[in-house]
């Protein structure tokens, strides 16, 4: 009984591991540095820089979806980078040059109809970190709410609700961190009847799955344990 016991112990111990292994570190990220910091260096980065738009002007496209496909007014493919969609629910992309109501640089937002989210894709595979910028035009402030969505890009992981974002137009960073993987983010707004405005969007890192080799031994003590247990009924019998 002494034997069966430490065999048991053993083994909850490696459960124990192994259930440790496959959970997700999830939370918000509060700087860029702090994503970089987790990502290792630098990661993906969409500045929204490839589309040709004079400074302190902005217009709205006939698009619904943006990606490294899309010709926008004329210009592209290749006008983001590969493996993220672009989305503006039942609105259409608005382009901003740099200079429009405070903007530093290029940015993106959903525009008319009023009041629809910006939502981001990772078509080719979840990351395991993002961070963005959020705006809102100067003299326009307005209060974000961003959801995060897992690897399959429908359940939601996390919600981060009354990011202000001030009527400075001053860019606000947010980010996301979920070791299981996201798959897709969506912003919307109150106050203003458009999308939260977003720049220079980062992102990289994988998601971590138990590896096989623990799976493997996870069987290995399992049916271990299953003999030995049977062993012991034949020797009482006997």
């Amino acid at each position: 009984m002494r034997k069966l016991n430490k065999v048991l112990m053993s083994l909850a111990a490696f459960v124990l591991l192994l259930g440790g292994v496959g959970q997700a570190r999830a939370g918000a990220i509060g700087s860029r540095a702090a994503l970089q910091a987790l990502l290792g260096g630098p990661g993906t980065l969409e500045d929204f820089e490839a589309f040709s738009i004079a400074s302190g002007s902005a217009v709205v496209t006939g698009v619904a979806l943006l990606n490294s496909t899309t010709i926008v007014n004329g210009q592209g493919p290749g006008l983001v980078v590969p493996g993220v969609d672009f989305t503006f629910g039942t609105g259409l992309l608005q382009w901003d040059g740099a200079g429009y109501f405070g903007s530093p640089s290029k940015e993106i937002l959903s525009g008319a109809p009023a009041g629809q989210p910006i939502s981001i894709d990772w078509t080719a595979s979840p990351v395991r970190a993002f961070g963005i910028d959020l705006r809102a035009f100067t003299g326009f402030g307005a209060t974000a709410t961003m959801l995060i969505f897992g690897p399959d890009h429908t359940t939601l992981i996390g919600t981060l609700p009354g990011v202000g974002l001030p009527d400075s137009g001053v860019p606000l960073f947010v980010g996301w961190e979920d070791a299981g993987g996201i798959g897709k983010v969506s912003f919307t707004q109150l106050g203003q009847p458009w999308s939260p405005i977003i720049d220079n969007l980062e992102f990289g890192g994988t998601a971590s799955v138990p590896e096989p080799t623990a799976l493997t031994l996870l069987g290995i003590g399992l049916a271990g344990m299953a003999g030995y247990g049977w062993r012991r009924r034949k020797q009482a019998v006997a």
